[in-house]
């Protein structure tokens, strides 16, 4: 049933039920174009479309979703996993970044933040920032928070080192078995290691966001073609697009500093590998298969593209928000299929 919603039309000033259409269009987010379908109600009887404040608030979330993912800046739900990781409160983390309260809750609630705070949030992904900022400022914190939240700070660096000892197997939020929901794959950690080295040297500009629908392509074409997927990961709907389940988790593991490491570029940061790949273990028709996903994911000019590309999904379009996306739906997958061998 088409969505509609009871308003009063703004040019013909009468109160209707307007049905809401969505409108494939490129609006400039501070400078970035941003592609994708975006939602209107349009008035029965005069054809307006209607300034709708609801519907409206949907449409500036997804391009400012499009935007932070383009220019690399942390989401919302990204902001407060970082706040829970640490056990900090709003107060805390702003204390840290040298910030209002007032900014660490409008980011959380969805707001841009300027450049010059989106820099800071970005730097606060990275634990040796956050640590050298409690040791040398944060003067609004006392004695004892700062103390408290340095504690939090050196745990998790602990962890991150645990996590590349151990790779990514141990980590509770990945399956362990085989199942529809990772492609009917057992997770193998050394796997998807190699397969992000490898992509990491094929890929231009290899930022997390980019590296994310990467790895949806890289699996999902797998199943599609072969019946199986490529690393046994599971996927998520985010409002951004596909991502890997859990994938912050993924990527603290992944980018461990020696085999993987990220490097600045512009506003964001891109995934280097250190090493060349080992694909020892790879079919050839593995690896002709991950270089037809680079090859893929190199047609777009950007990753703003290559995401808008990826909300055109019948995995994406049709799962609800923060789910998991079933590989049934790789039968209706965009990307090409690779010719045989």
């Amino acid at each position: 049933m088409a969505e509609t919603v009871r308003t009063i039309c703004d040019a013909c000033y009468n109160e209707v039920d307007a049905p809401v259409i969505a409108v494939r269009e490129t609006v400039d987010v501070r400078g970035v174009p941003i592609t994708d379908e975006f939602w209107y109600p349009v008035c029965p009887l005069c054809g307006n479309r209607i300034g709708h404040a609801a519907t409206m608030d949907r449409n500036f979330e997804k391009m400012y979703a499009a935007y932070r993912e383009a220019r690399d800046v942390p989401q919302p739900d990204e902001i407060v996993a970082l706040r829970r990781r640490y056990g900090f409160s709003q107060r805390v983390l702003a204390a840290i970044l040298g910030i209002g309260v007032a900014s660490v809750q409008r980011y959380e609630g969805g707001a841009l933040p300027s450049e010059s705070h989106a820099e800071l949030l970005r730097q606060a992904r990275d634990h040796q920032v956050l640590r050298e900022r409690l040791r040398s400022g944060a003067p609004r914190l006392g004695e004892r928070d700062r103390e408290r939240a340095l504690r939090a700070v050196e745990q998790q660096a602990a962890s991150r080192i645990d996590y590349a000892v151990v790779r990514l197997d141990l980590l509770d939020c990945l399956p362990r078995t085989a199942s529809p929901e990772t492609g009917l794959r057992v997770f193998d950690a050394d796997r998807l290691r190699e397969a992000v080295v490898y992509l990491a040297a094929q890929v231009g500009n290899l930022f997390v966001t980019k590296l994310n629908k990467v790895l949806f392509y890289l699996d999902f074409s797998a199943f599609r073609d072969e019946g199986v997927g490529f690393t046994g990961l599971r996927y998520a709907r985010a409002d951004y697009g596909p991502v890997p389940d859990q994938y912050d988790l993924v990527m603290v593991a992944l980018v461990d500093g020696t085999t993987l490491a990220y490097h600045e570029q512009g506003d964001g940061r891109i995934i280097v590998a250190r090493r060349g790949a080992d694909l020892s273990a790879f079919a050839p028709g593995e690896v002709a298969r991950l270089d037809a996903v680079a090859a893929f994911a190199n047609s777009f000019a950007t990753t703003a593209e290559l995401s808008s590309y990826s909300h055109g999904e019948r995995a994406w379009l049709e799962t609800p928000s923060d789910k998991v996306i079933g590989y049934d739906f790789a039968r209706d997958l965009r990307m090409p299929m690779l010719p045989p061998t």
